[in-house]
């Protein structure tokens, strides 16, 4: 069967701006990796050149189920856990064990991956689909090996790549589909009509979705991504671009570090804009902490550029699907309610 052409936007969101202050957050960030064995030309985090406040490193899995753990707190489940952020998952030696986790538990709806797919191999493949994974989301940087060495600069065979991502697709045929495959690639990748027909080719009976992305600028305070890439003046799915005031991402999800810092946004690699620690800290306090609600009250009363990495962030102009500016003082106004209400 052809895979839809489709991205993974979902059409069935609900509207921010009748659901906010939200006491269980929707989707939650967990890295199992920062490390990457690859090193792409438009990833500040491996590509760049600037020291980090911080060792890359994987998460100790005790620190994962504390976390797991804590979700339990909330009175809802999560609708979505995506295990990833800066890294490549697939690094992580327990990632079956930790998505398995995190099913038994029953603390989310939803439990997906983002990986660039290289490590891939049948017998991790059938540990991933047994896990109770929902989706795989495999972001292709090439159409061949050259490509894959310049843009990585990793050595990829990468016809044991498609071989793998069709061994995993099968085993989740087998299982009744039960973990969507979705392949994607970006604009630079994609750049002619016959490379753009050429990926679909490759990947339309091996997976149950593919796209297209753009490259956006996703790295606040990170310049040479322009640099790299002529970025075109469209958002990342190839809708038109629209100021957004109001970053909703903060209000209704968190990132979680390997180390277990907790920051607001999978934008700041730097670590700008932590909000908690989650060695020390339950979950729930820290979404339901001044800090974090100091924040959301700076990003609804159009005080965003008090944030260093807010305030050079464009991301929610080039990828946000939802634009609450124009209600921004309803929810504070809820938000004021809600605090005064609880214990």
């Amino acid at each position: 069967m052809s895979a839809e052409k489709k991205n993974l936007i979902n059409r069935g969101r609900h509207r921010l701006e009748e659901v906010l202050p939200l006491e269980t957050p929707y989707c939650l960030f967990i890295d199992p990796c920062s490390l990457c064995n690859f090193k792409c030309r438009f990833c500040a985090m491996q590509a760049s050149e600037e020291p980090l406040p911080f060792k890359k490193q994987l998460m100790p899995m005790e620190l994962y189920k504390k976390i797991i753990d804590d979700i339990s707190g909330f009175p809802d489940k999560l609708k979505m856990l995506r295990l990833a952020a800066h890294g490549e998952p697939l690094l992580h030696p327990q990632l079956p064990e930790m998505i398995r986790y995190a099913k038994e538990k029953g603390v989310t709806e939803f439990v997906e991956i983002v990986t660039n797919g290289s490590l891939l191999k049948p017998e991790l493949n059938q540990a991933l689909v047994e896990s109770g994974l929902d989706c795989i989301r495999i972001s292709i940087e090439a159409l061949d090996a050259e490509g894959y060495r310049e843009i990585t600069g990793a050595r990829v065979d990468f016809d044991e790549l498609l071989a793998n991502i069709g061994d995993f697709y099968r085993r989740s045929v087998l299982a009744g589909n039960s973990c969507e495959v979705y392949v994607k690639t970006v604009d630079a990748t994609a750049n002619t009509k016959e490379r753009e027909a050429a990926f679909y080719s490759l990947f339309e009976n091996i997976s149950h979705k593919m796209w297209i992305d753009h490259i956006i600028p996703i790295w606040a305070g990170w310049d040479d991504l322009s640099n790299r890439f002529e970025l075109q003046q469209i958002g990342v799915h190839g809708q038109a671009l629209r100021e957004i005031k109001v970053c909703p991402f903060p209000l209704y999800s968190l990132v979680i570090t390997p180390d277990g810092i907790a920051t607001v946004c999978c934008s700041d690699w730097k670590r700008k804009l932590v909000i908690g620690d989650l060695n020390r800290q339950s979950l729930k306090e820290v979404w339901d902490g001044d800090v974090l609600k100091k924040f959301w009250i700076d990003m609804l009363s159009g005080n965003r550029a008090r944030y260093e990495m807010c305030a050079a962030c464009t991301y929610p102009t080039y990828n946000s699907t939802d634009n609450i500016d124009a209600y921004a003082e309803d929810i504070l106004k809820r938000m004021e309610c809600a605090q005064a209400v609880r214990p």
